[in-house]
């Protein structure tokens, strides 16, 4: 998966370093700053949102309730 060159403004950011986290296809989630693995354990999806992949990037979306 290729990633764009730009992250987008709703990327998720490092708990170390507040670099952009990139998916780096079956591998754990990576910062593509200092390279730490990200994984969802470490308490990085807010209440009320989830994560997607954008253009290779991870991304923290509004989950909506389908009425």
């Amino acid at each position: 998966m290729s990633v764009t060159t730009a992250p987008p403004t709703n990327v998720v950011r490092c708990v170390e370093c507040s670099g952009p986290i990139r998916s780096v296809g079956y591998g754990p989630y990576e910062c593509a700053d200092c390279g730490r693995n990200v994984y969802p354990r470490d308490g990085l999806v807010r209440p009320g949102f989830h994560w997607e992949i954008d253009g290779g990037w991870l991304t923290s979306v509004v989950t909506e309730d389908a009425e």
